[in-house]
């Protein structure tokens, strides 16, 4: 039985219909049920979910000698007591009994009015035999168990039973409900509906990756039965954990195999198969493709020849050429008869593309427009018109060019730069724009494979890493806002003997916004060109400018008329000035390391040696600390993007939370990427055929 099930979330699928209110099991007051469904559990199915936070190892009748050896931490055993102490009155001393279990003491501890009451220890004095089970701290020197569970037998001596160990789980505690109880309700949830669990797992991929079913593996995590073999236990327990780990990224990468499918079922794609004028604009570049540029624009090329649409998601490290790509793939629309557009997700980005355009198309007629929030009435509606009379073969802009207002004459490609920061809905806008054009989704933020997949999993991946020759690479160092005074020395004297530019990053723009202690961009400015910059001439650069000082400021940065430019993160993606070699970055703690990587891409853009220095606060916290120590060790951004993702998570790693992006309730998309992989390659098999991840067909561009 195939269920469907949403992708991004975990649902159990059961045989018949057997769910009851949690108010019907035993035990289960209407309170209980307040406080359960408070805490987002809302019938048995929950209560199977609700997992252990942890287990405890718990060694039943053992040996004394080996309970000691292996400092098990938590016992169950039969002993006499060997004497008791009882608290004076008045004092807060505990009620100490030791017990000899065989030839080991082991003192026994109750504090507070258990310890006080003569009611309570009544029964217990030298020679009377006691059953004690909990947990053993081994810290001094002899073993004590607080408040252990226990009941006094009398003066019989007892016969220790066999040994044995369990394992047993320990839950999130739930203000106001007894552990017990909610164990008891959650036994009778697992007994009346693990018998009624399908698999949502084919068994063949369950043999595959030695996982066993749905049911089984809620009965092992729950621990429902003892086993003298812990160690076997602990390696069921893994398969288990594993097995809803995969179930939820197989039902996700399924929906979008399945998505994947139904575009390439149902589309009529344009099939682009002349390459002339885009192989005229390969002959012209003053530089030759790296081999990572190259094998992408074959992959990009036999994509776009097919009438199945493309659907690739690019990703190029800082500096590593992905426009020159996306370009060449314009060049094959236009080639075909065509239109592409390209959207960037800022005006100053978005010209720079056009520039490059401009610059690499020279005199081989392709006609290029530009839409943007910087565009006058008047010039828009002739943009628009030439649009709509197919005169402009590729358009590039930003939001702009999927308002309703903008028809394509025969769009054929869309390519989108910094596809995150964009939502699906956007993105599916733009490509409504046309029919079936192919899609060219570019970031030059380095994202991990598993997270790409994740979240651009209806996208092909193709990852361009190599940096063009001949790229120096950027010295980063890290110093505390105390250096500062030295490192704008050393920057002002090497402006003014080379000529270089340098660029200066704040997180606020004004001081209204400010965090006490950190500096903003508008007051930087003023005492830097009043203090150690005086002589030279220092810009201001923020988003809250408008569009036509941002530009025109930019421009005088490009053409060198700008010594330094303090600027926020408006810079951070795309801003290509080769002469910019030097970069500061005042209180980078705020900055997660993806934006930093992005915001020191911006110097090392020609050949001569570039730096980025760090002006932290004085005081940052060790995750802060972590960030940026490991963003001073390597300038590999896909190792950096690792990092970030183990410490901030997915969706604060994305920055923003995209339409569409996975929520996994088990799954760890930093510690479980092989998992994640897997499940996306069995997914896509079962949907597209034996052939799904093989690569694509290239052949030579």
């Amino acid at each position: 039985m195939e269920a469907e099930v949403t992708a991004g979330t975990f649902e159990l699928v059961f045989s018949e219909k057997k769910l009851v209110g949690l108010d019907k099991l035993k035990g289960v007051g209407p309170k209980t049920v307040r406080v359960l469904k408070s805490r987002g559990i809302l019938d048995q199915r929950d209560l199977l979910l609700f997992m252990p936070r942890k287990y405890k190892r718990c060694g039943h009748f053992l040996m004394a000698h080996e309970m000691m050896q292996h400092r098990v931490g938590h016992v169950e055993f039969y002993a006499p007591i060997v004497h008791v102490q009882r608290p004076s009155p008045g004092t807060r001393q505990p009620l100490r009994v030791d017990v000899d279990y065989e030839g080991q003491i082991i003192k026994l501890l109750w504090f507070g009015k258990l310890g006080g009451s003569k009611n309570f220890s009544r029964e217990m004095r030298p020679g009377v035999w006691m059953h004690v089970t909990g947990a053993v701290n081994y810290d001094k020197s002899i073993p004590e168990m607080s408040h252990p569970e226990f009941s006094v037998l009398g003066d019989s001596a007892v016969r220790m039973p066999e040994d044995f160990y369990t394992v047993e789980p320990i839950y999130p505690s739930l203000e106001g409900i007894k552990s017990a109880m909610l164990r008891k309700a959650q036994l009778q949830a697992l007994s009346e509906l693990l018998p009624l669990l399908v698999d949502i797992v084919p068994q063949d991929l369950l043999n595959k990756h030695d996982m066993p079913g749905i049911g089984q593996a809620l009965y092992t995590i729950h621990v429902l039965d003892k086993s003298q073999d812990v160690e076997v236990f602990i390696e069921n327990l893994k398969r288990a954990k594993k097995r809803l780990k995969y179930e939820e990224f197989y039902t996700l990468q399924l929906k979008l195999a399945k998505d994947y499918a139904a575009a390439r079922e149902t589309a009529r794609a344009p099939e682009l198969t002349d390459r002339t004028r885009a192989r005229k604009v390969l002959g012209n570049l003053p530089f030759s493709l790296t081999g990572d540029q190259s094998r992408a624009i074959k992959e990009i090329a036999a994509n776009m020849s097919s009438n199945y649409p493309m659907r690739r998601l690019l990703q190029g490290d800082v500096g590593a050429g992905k426009t020159v790509v996306g370009l060449l793939a314009a060049a094959i629309a236009v080639d075909n008869g065509y239109q592409a557009a390209l959207m960037a997700p800022t005006d100053i980005l978005a010209k720079q593309h056009l520039a490059r355009a401009e610059q690499f198309f020279g005199d081989l007629g392709i006609r290029l427009g530009f839409l943007g929030g910087s565009l006058g009435a008047v010039a828009k509606r002739e943009v628009l018109a030439a649009v709509k009379a197919g005169e402009v073969d590729l358009l590039v802009g930003t939001h702009s060019l999927f308002q309703d207002d903008v028809e394509y004459a025969n769009l054929g490609l869309v390519l989108i730069d910094e596809q995150h920061k964009f939502g699906v809905e956007q993105r599916q806008a733009l490509l409504g724009k046309g029919t079936d054009p192919h899609l060219l989704a570019m970031t030059a933020t380095p994202i991990p494979r598993s997270l790409a997949h994740a979240v651009f999993g209806d996208l092909d991946l193709t990852i361009i890493k190599e940096k063009p020759p001949g790229r120096q690479p950027i010295k980063t160092v890290l110093r505390t806002i105390a250096r500062a005074p030295k490192a704008y020395d050393y920057i002002c004297n090497r402006i003014k003997e080379t000529g270089e530019q340098a660029y200066f990053v704040y997180p606020m723009v004004e001081a209204s916004d400010m965090v006490p202690g950190r500096k903003n961009v508008i007051e930087a400015a003023k005492e830097l060109s009043e203090g150690p910059f005086a002589d030279l001439n220092v810009g201001v650069l923020h988003g809250r400018l408008d569009a036509a000082t941002k530009e025109s400021t930019m421009a005088s940065f490009i053409a060198g008329e700008i010594n330094v430019l303090c600027a926020t993160t408006v810079i951070e993606v795309g801003v290509d000035v080769s002469n910019a070699t030097m970069m500061v970055i005042e209180s980078p703690e705020v900055f997660g390391l993806s934006q930093l990587h992005q915001l020191r891409g911006r110097v090392g853009r020609g050949d001569v040696a570039s730096m980025c220095v760090l002006l932290a606060g004085q005081t940052i916290t060790e995750d802060a600390e972590e960030r940026l120590v490991s963003f001073q060790g390597t300038d590999d951004g896909f190792e950096l993007a690792e990092v970030d993702l183990k410490i901030r998570g997915p969706g604060l790693f994305l920055g923003v939370r995209q339409a569409g992006a996975a929520e996994f309730r088990f799954g760890d998309l930093h510690k479980d990427a092989a998992l994640l992989s897997k499940a996306r390659t069995d997914a896509r098999k079962k949907v597209l055929g034996a052939g799904a991840d093989a690569a694509s067909s290239v052949d030579e561009f």
